[in-house]
């Protein structure tokens, strides 16, 4: 008997980090898979990706179209909303013995909640991670809700204990998106030109010289600065003399003024050696990640992927304030000449040793192999027991 497994993709993001476990689901003969895109993931300017899916093999069986494009906190809100009552519909017609969501975007507690309410055990990858910002709500949340956690790295796994999870629905799995960059560095691309086949607009960059890849995304708690923010980042970048592919960012509360400094930057200063993107297909962008002198910005790629390949990386603000890393991170303060000196340091310092905190490159097989053996069935209700209290 098959598993009938519904997976939710909300943005081009979301799907890169886990890439390789939906491919693992899609080919299992133990596994009958659904895949559901919605958010940002069909929305151009967020990067749509359903011809990228679609191309790797991933047959998409249901868009849904939640995103309010508010750029603003009610949006996000309301965002999640939408997708709640779209959700439900959803699962209700596929009637999963399990949905898969991933990671602490508004749209995972959408998901996840329309599952739990219609009693659709819930696989949640990536729980137990701690970034210091808002998503640390909707992760949390999301942890609470769900029935089996496959985590990415031992320090997940004892915050998702802590959290009052049953031991025995824990699994550390690692990160997928881990297995990608191991697919990348097997595949020995080591130079890569997007420019060609993505087009993007701006300044050609030469990709035998050395250049970085800024990925800034915007503070939703921090929603009225982030104009700011994104202009102190590019006085730092205007004090250097290196090539910049520049990415615009999520959909998160604050979008607007992230690209607004950023067009601004742009067609005002028609900066020399630069070159802007949406987006790349996943393999493409970790491509052009692994052949960077350095990582700018405020991307968990910079922490996460970068720790794999060893790519220097320069974290900028809170947003990834506290989330596990390799010696490969460089914190900053949203200061131009703080991200700008970085810069220069992790330059001057280039490749890192690679780190395997968040995996070894096995983790989509493992994912799968989890789901596939897997009896579903809601957890227990929480006991004072089980939450460690005893009485007084």
């Amino acid at each position: 008997m098959s598993n009938r497994v519904a997976a939710v993709v909300t943005s081009r993001s979301q799907y890169a980090r886990v890439k390789t476990a939906l491919q693992a689901l899609n080919d299992d003969d133990r596994i009958d898979f659904y895949l559901i895109v919605s958010g940002g993931a069909l929305v151009h300017r967020f990067g749509d990706i359903s011809d990228i899916m679609e191309d790797a093999g991933l047959e998409i069986d249901k868009k849904i179209h939640t995103l309010l494009e508010a750029g603003e906190p009610v949006a996000q809100a309301k965002t999640t909303g939408m997708g709640l009552v779209e959700y439900a519909t959803a699962f209700e017609e596929f009637n999963p013995d399990v949905m898969l969501t991933s990671g602490d975007r508004h749209e995972t507690m959408a998901s996840t909640l329309a599952a739990s309410y219609l009693n659709i055990p819930v696989v949640h990858l990536e729980g137990g991670e701690v970034t210091g910002s808002i998503d640390d709500k909707v992760r949390h949340a999301t942890t609470k809700m769900a029935d089996y956690h496959l985590v990415s790295t031992d320090r997940s796994k004892k915050i998702v204990r802590q959290l009052g999870e049953p031991a025995n629905r824990i699994y550390r799995t690692g990160c997928p998106s881990i297995e990608l960059a191991e697919q990348i560095i097997q595949e020995g691309r080591d130079s890569y030109d997007p420019q060609t086949e993505y087009g993007g607009v701006g300044d050609t960059v030469d990709v035998s010289q050395d250049y970085i890849v800024v990925q800034y995304h915007p503070l939703p708690t921090e929603y009225e600065s982030n104009y700011d923010k994104t202009q102190e980042l590019i006085r730092a970048y205007e004090q250097l003399d290196v090539q910049a592919f520049w990415f615009w960012p999520n959909m998160d509360a604050g979008t607007d003024q992230v690209s607004k400094a950023m067009r601004e930057y742009r067609e005002q200063q028609n900066p020399e050696g630069v070159r802007f993107f949406i987006s790349l297909d996943p393999n493409d962008y970790l491509t052009l990640v692994k052949n960077a002198t350095c990582m700018v910005g405020n991307s968990s790629v910079g922490i996460r992927e970068c720790s794999y390949f060893g790519v220097s990386t320069v974290n900028i603000g809170e947003r990834q304030q506290s989330r596990e890393r390799g010696p490969n991170v460089l914190d900053v303060d949203c200061n131009a000449n703080e991200i700008a000196a970085g810069i220069r340091t992790q330059l001057q310092q280039g490749s890192y040793p690679q780190s395997t905190i968040y995996g070894n490159g096995n983790a989509a097989q493992k994912i799968t192999d989890t789901i596939a053996e897997l009896e579903p069935e809601l957890k227990p209700p929480m006991t004072p027991d089980l939450l460690g209290y005893h009485g007084e």
